[in-house]
């Protein structure tokens, strides 16, 4: 077992481990939210990741985007994200340069996908694909200093779209964000993801946990499931 896991297999033990490394996620997008994941599921032992973005590195993804820099911009994203994890371990890294639309397919070898795009239209459409192929899904979603974060499962909660009806349906993002909005919101976000895939712990499932950085106001909301 690779050395790197020494300080948290004492945490979710041998079993937890070869459950990771035996995994496979889809990370849609890799910006501010998805950097973030991408390395903790990379560092904490995920075996199989697949990274969807369409993008390419602009000198403002600088602010929060944090496996990027200087010298990577007008870089693909994905080109950049593969290449600078593959400095952390050795992973299956697939890269798919694409914006997620109505014809997007989720890999069938999935055990997860998590939701690290900027807009509502792309993270509704998003939880119906995977609802589609009965995958779970991490959402968070980040503005200024604010965000939240929920877990969706198939036949156990409710959809992205009945727990967040009243979002507005934009298809571009751009909303002003700091970093330890997308840091924090990032690091739960893969905390349920790594807490799905050993089982255990407690997952966000019909419950909204929204987050204020600015006062440290942490909230959970409770959805009813019918």
């Amino acid at each position: 077992m690779e050395e790197i896991f020494a300080r948290h297999l004492p945490l979710i033990g041998k079993d937890g481990i070869r459950r990771l490394l035996n995994s496979k996620v889809l990370v849609a997008g890799a910006g501010g939210l998805g950097t973030v994941v991408l390395q903790i599921l990379v560092r904490t032992g995920v075996g199989k990741i697949y990274i969807v973005d369409h993008g390419i590195v602009d000198e403002p993804d600088l602010n929060r985007q944090i496996l990027y820099n200087r010298g990577d911009i007008g870089e693909a994203k994905v080109d950049v994200v593969i290449r600078e994890l593959n400095k952390i371990r050795d992973v299956d890294l697939i890269g798919i340069k694409c914006t997620i639309d109505e014809n997007f397919e989720i890999p069938e070898d999935v055990d997860i996908v998590v939701d690290c795009l900027d807009n509502f239209y792309g993270k509704f459409l998003l939880n119906d694909l995977a609802l589609k192929k009965d995958k779970p899904l991490v959402h968070a979603g980040i503005s200024g200093f604010y965000g939240q974060v929920t877990t969706i499962i198939p036949k156990e909660t409710l959809s992205l779209r009945d727990m967040l009806r009243g979002a507005l349906i934009e298809k571009r993002g751009g909303l002003p964000v700091i970093a330890v909005s997308s840091f924090s919101l990032g690091t739960i976000e893969a905390s349920e993801t790594i807490k799905y895939l050993i089982g255990k712990g407690t997952l966000l499932k019909n419950r909204i946990l929204v987050v204020d950085v600015l006062h440290n106001d942490f909230q959970i909301i409770e959805i009813a499931s019918s």
